[in-house]
């Protein structure tokens, strides 16, 4: 039976025309409390509200059909994928990482360029300001493209509630079973064969290598590595149906930033092709797949989990709310919940001012890592000054505390993704104070960074050199 009939027992009172039906209101069923058995009336209630609004004269109404079978199937495709509240983490968990190191990685990529064109630091340090920020940037982009991998690789619910997770492959007719698309596991399988070759050029380039070796293990790893993520890139738009649809998803502009980064980095890896615009095209694909990663994070606020290569983990629908049992104790995952400001939901939506936290997270780290890097010179080249040795020594180990520090806060704010409430204390200025600390530590970041990038007669580098 349609719970369109619902709407006719709310709407009859106003409306004259039901007085022509053959039957009586009050003869209908109420069929609440069978939606609310089968976990569907949270959104048969939102369902209600735009047609309401529709009513009355609203612009945007209710869409698509609003029956108990297709509220159902919504229902039934949220519990496919996630049938446990380990399952939900896991996704959640995942792909919260995968974003937040890529953003990292990206990070760390856009100061090289900045070191190079500017000449920031003394040239003593150029080495340690540019190698050692490309091999740590790299690792962490490598990290966030294997996450997603291991994520795609471990699709099968069942395994992940045993506690049976893959590493580093799967049965493929696992993933077809499962309705995965032939172009998603090519697409994160190439970008985990990229990243690797990029790995290979960036351990290489700390050695002085020159010639046939030079063209062997940094240049052609790059423009293997680059085309690869092209590739990589194409199946992405292939998956989220980029040629055929319209611009009005957050995946839609993953996959695309996605793609144009890796053409920029194939590109910027061949400079007879190129030219002197190859730095430029490089920092062009390095911006585009930062833009992508933070609308990962985006995506990862709305419950889509399944970044740009899961499209069926971005598509279950309805809001989500893991909810606590206050008789067992139990946690259970509700679909489809009306009110996103229940007392006991443990998962609300990030804030957006908890995005902006997150990004100041990353960004503390990205300048923490620069300024680290920065004191390998005097630890490795000049001991020397025992002093000084153990100065650096000290701000290097601090770095260190400040990186794992933040990475915490990041911990804290994927578990606890909004602030306290007011009755909720000490809990609510702990993340008060922890939001000041760390707007307090990115101050110190860029104090660190610019005492250790002045030039080698001892003087702060002038505001015209920082800008160019």
């Amino acid at each position: 039976m349609s719970a369109e009939k619902l709407l006719k027992t709310e709407g009859t009172e106003d409306n004259d025309h039901h007085h022509d039906q053959p039957c009586h209101v009050n003869d209908l069923p109420d069929l609440t409390d069978r939606l609310k058995e089968q976990g569907i009336y949270g959104e048969y209630v939102q369902w209600r509200d735009k047609y309401h609004r529709w009513r009355k004269g609203e612009a945007v109404g209710a869409k698509g059909e609003n029956t108990i079978e297709s509220h159902e199937k919504s229902a039934q495709d949220f519990e496919y994928w996630y049938p446990t509240v380990k399952t939900f983490n896991f996704r959640r968990t995942i792909s919260f990482w995968g974003a937040v190191t890529c953003c990292e990685g990206c990070l760390l990529f856009l100061w090289i360029p900045v070191v190079e064109t500017y000449g920031i630091g003394a040239e003593s340090k150029r080495f340690e300001l540019t190698k050692v920020p490309n091999l740590v940037g790299g690792t962490l982009f490598l990290a966030g493209i294997y996450l997603a991998y291991f994520e795609l690789i471990n699709m099968d619910s069942e395994g992940i509630d045993a506690g049976h997770y893959n590493f580093l492959w799967c049965p493929w007719r696992t993933l077809e079973r499962l309705g995965i698309h032939y172009a998603s596991w090519l697409g994160a399988l190439g970008y985990l064969i990229g990243a690797l070759f990029y790995s290979v050029a960036q351990v290489s380039d700390f050695f002085s290598l020159e010639g046939l070796w030079e063209a062997r293990l940094v240049e052609n790893p790059l423009i293997i590595g680059g085309f690869l993520f092209f590739l990589s890139g194409i199946c992405e738009l292939i998956v989220n149906g980029v040629f055929t649809t319209k611009p009005d998803r957050l995946v839609w502009f993953v996959a695309v930033f996605n793609c144009f980064g890796g053409l920029t980095f194939w590109l910027s890896a061949c400079p007879s092709i190129v030219g002197d615009a190859a730095t430029r095209i490089g920092v062009a694909g390095t911006i585009a797949y930062l833009v992508a990663a933070l609308l990962s994070l985006l995506m990862w606020r709305g419950e889509q989990f399944g970044g740009a290569m899961i499209p069926s983990l971005n598509n279950v629908g309805g809001s989500t709310t893991l909810r606590r049992d206050p008789a067992t104790g139990a946690v259970n995952i509700i679909f489809g919940t009306p009110n996103s400001r229940q007392e006991d939901s443990l998962n609300p939506k990030l804030s957006w001012r908890g995005i902006v936290f997150l990004n100041i997270y990353v960004t503390i780290c990205a300048a923490q890592w620069i300024a680290g890097a920065s004191c390998l010179d005097h630890l490795v080249y000049d001991q020397t000054d025992s002093r000084s040795f153990w100065k650096k020594l000290n701000l290097l180990l601090s770095c260190a505390v400040n990186v794992v520090m933040v990475h915490m806060f990041l911990v804290l704010s994927s578990a606890t993704v909004n602030m306290p409430k007011k009755g909720d204390q000490p809990y609510r200025w702990l993340v008060y104070m922890a939001r000041l600390l760390s707007l307090l530590v990115l101050w110190n970041s860029f104090l660190t960074l610019d005492i250790q990038l002045a030039p080698a007669d001892g003087l702060l580098p002038s505001s015209s050199n920082l800008r160019g």
